[in-house]
């Protein structure tokens, strides 16, 4: 099922939640939101859902207006945060309960749904625990029992609000391994919120950076990684060193220092900008004219890689550098000259 997002906008009072939104999903395709609270991405997930409907604009499901639709015509599968399940019902019977209330016209026989129930189980790695209840249970067997409930309808469309985000670090690590094997599998057309960027770009075919209501930039994850459109993408995405700085001559110059940091890329009008720099992008150097020379605070290590804060004079905040873990650091005290080749401008 593809979804089609045109001009949707949504508004709680005098508070504008989406501005004119514009968004297309292939069918089969894992998309994430992401975006700091505020942004819109759960009001979006909702009006697809069926939760909430647009002031204005359209959504479409395969070509046909669902726009004022009620959920229940629309064959999406949600799955909450905090799993909603129903406490005193199994297993088993949270994961049949949508086909359970069905019509008698559109309902499975007994046998059908409970053949479906063991199908879903064993699809979720969870064949053992039909007969248990939601308190007996970890949280992230609760979350894959919550997708397998979504699933048991056999849904257009699959919706995941924040999935993961109730659970501790090693087990959302190990949960978004198993979804995206999933989703491989069963090529549902998947969209999910998260504000964490992680989790995004390891997840997703293609992330949608949302901002105040708006798409900042749309595209598969190591192209917005790389290539972002917007200073709010740049910062949001991954770290970076934001400094002030001009374009004079062809050359940047970061403010406060006598050198330029490097040439300016092709075409670059002069003026004031800020600039951006991801600290594995930052590289000790001996070329002579270009970048900044600093003093190193400390050295730590953490997740493989050297996380090193440089003094800069003038400036308040360290500069973070990262270097892979089979490079020595440089000892606190010393002074460092650093460059870097990679980099973006936008305008202050």
């Amino acid at each position: 099922m593809e979804i089609s997002i045109k001009g949707v906008r949504k508004e709680f009072g005098s508070v504008a939640a989406l501005r004119g939104v514009d968004l297309d999903i292939a069918s089969g395709e894992l998309v994430a939101l992401l975006g700091p609270s505020g942004s819109g991405k759960t009001t979006l997930l909702r009006l697809i859902a069926g939760l909430e409907y647009p002031e204005g604009g359209q959504i479409l499901f395969g070509g046909e207006d669902a726009s004022l639709l009620p959920v229940k015509n629309r064959n999406v599968g949600f799955v909450f945060q905090h799993y909603a399940l129903f406490r005193h019902m199994t297993v088993a019977d949270n994961i049949s309960f949508g086909l359970r209330v069905r019509s008698a016209r559109r309902r499975p026989a007994r046998e059908a749904i409970d053949a479906r129930v063991r199908e879903l189980l064993s699809l979720v790695q969870l064949p053992d625990i039909g007969e248990r209840y939601p308190h007996q249970l970890s949280g992230g067997q609760r979350q894959r029992v919550a997708l397998a409930r979504a699933m048991a309808i056999d849904p257009a469309v699959l919706l995941l609000d924040e999935p993961f985000g109730a659970l501790d670090a090693q087990v959302r690590k190990d949960l978004r391994r198993w979804l995206r094997e999933l989703h491989a599998e069963t090529r549902h057309t998947t969209v999910f919120v998260t504000h964490d960027q992680e989790e995004a770009l390891e997840l997703a075919d293609r992330v949608v950076v949302m901002n105040h209501g708006v798409i900042e930039q749309s595209g598969r994850p190591e192209e917005l990684y790389r290539h972002p459109s917007s200073a709010f993408v740049f910062g949001f995405l991954g770290s970076a060193n934001i400094f002030p700085a001009r374009v004079s001559a062809g050359a940047v110059h970061l403010e406060g220092m006598e050198r330029p940091f490097a040439p300016a890329p092709a075409g670059q009008p002069d003026g004031r900008y800020r600039l951006f720099v991801r600290p594995h992008d930052l590289r000790p150097t001996d070329q002579p004219g270009l970048g900044f020379v600093g003093v190193v605070q400390e050295a730590r290590f953490l997740e493989g890689i050297h996380r090193i804060a440089i003094a800069i004079t003038g400036r308040r905040d360290p500069v973070e550098l990262h270097l892979p873990a089979h490079e020595t650091p440089p000892a606190a005290g010393s002074r460092i000259h650093l460059a870097s080749e990679r980099f973006g401008l936008f305008a202050a």
